[in-house]
């Protein structure tokens, strides 16, 4: 929930935007400028310039347009008030007498224009039907269908109700600059002469027992005027650098002083329920009025305050629209992102890995504490700052608790303790209370340091055991009650684990390594049995068999026998690492990569994330039940929120996806982040999501169901009172959408490039080459462009390892040209085509191969640009 800036138009006037107005219903914008006496009509959603309004002879002053009578009123220093139509023609020009014409107020239920100018205060009221009347003259002049001539009536649109108010009794004493009008039926105005002069509409016939004044407001002249409507009350700028709040009978509520050393500009942004205001060098305040405090670090990254010298605020009624003036002459629009950060707090040094939300109790009252952990080693400890009521967190203690990275965090509400694991293989524990408890009266360590790997998981289970998991493969059980060990399994994944996640109703763990396995074990006896495999979650979606294997989805991606090869010099012949095993067979498989692992307890299901783009839910016995595609790249972080039964998953496009179980369309984007996010969670105090990155922040996001109810209340049926959405199409969703055909039918590779037709696949990539008459052939072209370019580096000295690297790989490239020479024998001797030209492994004049100066640069050091992950 925040105001982004959506378009920044550049100069608009060539001096500064002193006011601006806002036609909602054509989507228009209406400024005016220092020394102008015209008026310029910009587009809202391209921000190009439609027109320029003329007819003034001096400064407009002021601009006001009334959505209900589809009028626009301009005020100027030439004693007059014009009258438009939304359409840009003039319809009068009305001197209204008492001199210049500084501000204008518009009251809806009585159709009152209220004029202010050099202590003097007009009231008028606006005849809509002498208005139409006028219109539709001048539309017929300008088709032909009239002459102009006859009309020589002046129109009289504006008609005065009541004899002007001025004189000490009934007025400013000086010029009267800013007017707003209450939902209540009050006219306040602010003038010059630092006082606010309040009137009763009611009252009017008797002006002396409508008019009040409050004296010495401020220190100098009141410039800028703001109505509150959600709760009735007034906030006043002044020249003075001070922005002050007041009830509608003149009571002073807040003040909030020395936020400028230039005149204040102030506005009242309802989307947000927040008081902004222009503040030093021309960065904004931002004030939460609940509070009220000055919230401005929390929200000034994800609302852009810092980014522009604002000078001028204007906050349409009824829109989710801000527009801001700047010292440049630049015009800037804000709208209203309902899925956007609202609170922003960066207390830390380094990057953010990890947070945990804790329930704790003090002085008998529950509350919640949030804990945030660095790449520094550090814990913070946050707290809400209760008095103010605004939902600001601040960092109340910072605890050392690693030498490097951590990774993970649980917390344990029996013994009131935070559990870390971190990059220096350690666990530590920290306890709350700060009593470390004891064992036959002997203080209890602290810490594990058992595992032998970076700590990359932790899992709280029943009767005080903790399990870890480690870039080790292991997995560990230990006994929190005595320090000690209860369980250990080594090498329990081929690979390094990554998630690890406890399933209490079902007493089961399950491990995600480097593969498309997640391991689920069964942990109800691990005391006596220990750590048991009861299935595994194999997200290959089953194996080929021999007689459909290269072919289908589970077809081999190149025939990859090659690298098992190990016939060559200098290369182990057998007992190949089973992790490179593993990695062999599946690269000749298009099988994902398993990311994250999370229980889902209300549904008793498995929830997992690969690299193909797939969230799948698996069953208690290991059967997939569903699986849907999602967008933003490969999953950092899932977190299933049990308050509100939604799933949050963190993407690699340093976006956060919320979803239903029963839709995959996401129900709600958090943007904003600028790195990855690496852990979330979920207030329940202030009914929001929390979020860490990389980027060293911690953010606050609105529920899905706050954002719904508030788009259903401020939209309405129909839309009727939408306003366009500026802010900037999601472009991810054509970039990574991936549609459920594609995920079921996936790309196959065509029988003609299997093995059987190795010297085709050799020829196109470039390996070899064939000059039977088929000129321009790819890779004929890849050597005449690229390699030529390549075989000009210098080889490396004999007897280094790039030199024994650029040995093995002519080697290698001998045999793959022999086999390549035997296909293409045997594929000629049986077609009987006899022409065509021979292919090598080097080209004419000596030149390596394409391949060969690939292996040649990357002993150099360089990374190829066709390698890929």
């Amino acid at each position: 929930m925040a105001m982004e800036i959506v378009k920044v138009v550049e100069e608009v006037h060539e001096g500064d935007v002193t006011c601006i107005a806002y036609n909602k219903y054509r989507k228009e914008i209406y400024t005016s400028a220092d020394g102008d006496k015209n008026i310029k009509v910009w587009d809202l959603r391209s921000g190009q310039l439609l027109r320029t309004q003329t007819g003034h002879k001096g400064m407009v002053t002021s601009l006001f347009f009334t959505a209900s009578a589809h009028l626009l009123f301009s005020g100027s220093i030439d004693n007059t008030v014009g009258i438009w139509t939304d359409k840009g023609v003039n319809l009068q020009m009305m001197a209204v007498g008492g001199g210049p014409v500084f501000s204008l107020a518009w009251d809806d239920r009585r159709r009152f224009l209220i004029v202010g100018g050099q202590a003097i205060i007009n009231v008028f009221r606006a005849d809509l039907a002498e208005a139409r009347k006028t219109s539709q003259q001048q539309r017929s002049v300008a088709s032909g269908l009239k002459d102009g001539s006859n009309l020589t009536e002046a129109p009289q649109i504006l008609k005065r109700v009541y004899p002007p108010l001025k004189g000490p009794d009934l007025c400013h004493s000086d010029v009267v600059n800013c007017m707003v009008i209450t939902d209540g039926g009050k006219l306040i105005t602010g003038g010059f002469d630092n006082c606010l002069c309040t009137y009763e509409f009611d009252k009017l016939d008797k002006p002396r027992e409508a008019f009040q004044r409050i004296r010495r407001c401020h220190n100098a002249a009141i410039v800028s005027m703001s109505y509150d409507t959600s709760t009735n009350t007034i906030l006043t700028g002044s020249i003075d650098g001070s922005m002050k709040v007041w009830s509608t009978e003149g009571r002073l509520l807040d003040k909030f002083e020395n936020i400028n050393d230039q005149p204040v500009c102030v506005a009242y942004v309802a989307p947000t329920n927040t008081y902004w205001a222009s503040g030093r060098f021309g960065r904004l305040n931002v004030v939460d009025p609940r509070a009220p405090a000055n919230i401005t670090p929390f929200v000034k990254e994800s609302n852009g305050l810092d980014r522009y010298n604002i000078t001028h605020l204007f906050a349409p009624h009824g829109t989710e629209l801000l527009f801001g003036a700047t010292r440049h002459r630049q015009l800037v629009f804000w709208q209203y992102n309902p899925m956007a950060a609202y609170r922003s707090f960066t207390s830390h040094n380094e990057w953010v890995e990890a947070l945990a939300v804790v329930k704790v109790t003090v002085n008998g009252v529950p509350s919640e504490e949030l804990f945030t952990a660095s790449a520094d080693g550090m814990v913070l400890r946050w707290l809400q700052d209760t008095e103010q009521n605004c939902n600001v967190y601040q960092c109340v203690e910072d605890i050392k608790l690693h030498d490097k990275n951590i990774h993970t965090m649980v917390y344990s509400e029996v013994l009131e303790c935070l559990i870390t694991g971190g990059e220096d293989n350690m666990i530590q524990l920290y306890y709350l209370n700060q009593v470390v408890p004891t064992f036959n009266d002997v203080p209890l360590p602290t810490f594990f340091k058992d595992h032998e790997g970076r700590v990359t998981g932790l899992a709280l289970m029943e009767g005080n055991l903790l399990a870890s998991a480690s870039y080790d493969c292991s997995i560990r059980v230990w006994d929190l009650t005595t320090m000690k060990g209860v369980a250990m399994l080594a090498d329990a994944t081929d690979t390094p684990i990554q998630c690890l996640e406890y399933a209490p109703e079902r007493r089961e763990l399950a491990t995600c390594a480097l593969g498309n396995k997640v391991k689920v074990w069964d942990m109800s006896d691990v005391r006596e049995s220990g750590i048991v495999l009861a299935r595994v979650l194999d997200h290959a979606d089953g194996e080929a068999s021999d007689e459909d294997r290269g072919q289908g989805k589970f077809a081999p991606r190149a025939n990859m026998q090659w690298l098992t090869k190990s016939d060559m010099a200098g290369l182990p012949r057998a007992n190949m690492p089973k992790m490179v095993e593993e990695c062999i067979n599946s690269a000749q498989r298009d099988v994902p990569e398993v990311t994250q692992c999370r229980w889902v307890s209300w549904r008793k299901v498995w929830v997992t994330a690969a690299d193909d783009d797939m969230i799948r839910m698996w069953d208690a016995d290991g059967n997939k039940v569903s699986q849907f595609a999602y967008l933003g790249g490969s999953v950092q972080c899932l977190y299933v929120d049990k308050a509100n039964q939604l799933l949050v998953a963190a993407m690699s496009d340093k976006s956060a996806y919320c979803y239903n179980f029963d839709d995959p369309a996401p129900v709600a984007v958090y943007t904003g982040h600028q790195d990855v996010i690496r852990g979330v969670g979920f207030l329940e105090e202030s009914s929001c999501f929390v979020t860490c990155s990389w980027d060293r922040s911690i953010r606050l996001w609105a529920r899905p169901q706050d954002i719904a109810s508030y788009m259903a209340a401020s939209h309405g049926v129909g839309g009727a009172n939408s306003e366009p959405s500026l802010l900037d199409d999601d472009a991810r969703s054509v970039e990574h959408f991936v549609s459920s055909y594609e995920k079921e039918h996936p790309l196959e590779v065509p029988k003609a490039l299997l093995e059987q037709h190795q010297w085709a696949v050799l020829s196109a990539i470039g390996v070899i080459e064939d000059k039977g008459g088929r000129g321009g052939r790819r890779g004929t072209k890849f050597r005449s462009e690229q390699q030529d370019r390549e075989d000009d580096a210098p080889h490396d000295p004999p007897g280094t390892l790039g030199a024994a690297l650029e040995h093995l790989g002519d080697e290698l490239l001998t045999e793959i040209n022999d086999i390549s020479k035997q296909h293409m024998r045997s594929a000629r001797a049986g077609s009987g085509d006899s022409g065509g030209g021979g292919s090598g492994g080097t080209s004419p004049g000596g030149r390596a191969s394409p391949a060969k100066s690939t292996l040649r640069g990357a002993a150099a050091g360089t990374k190829p640009s066709n390698l890929k992950r």
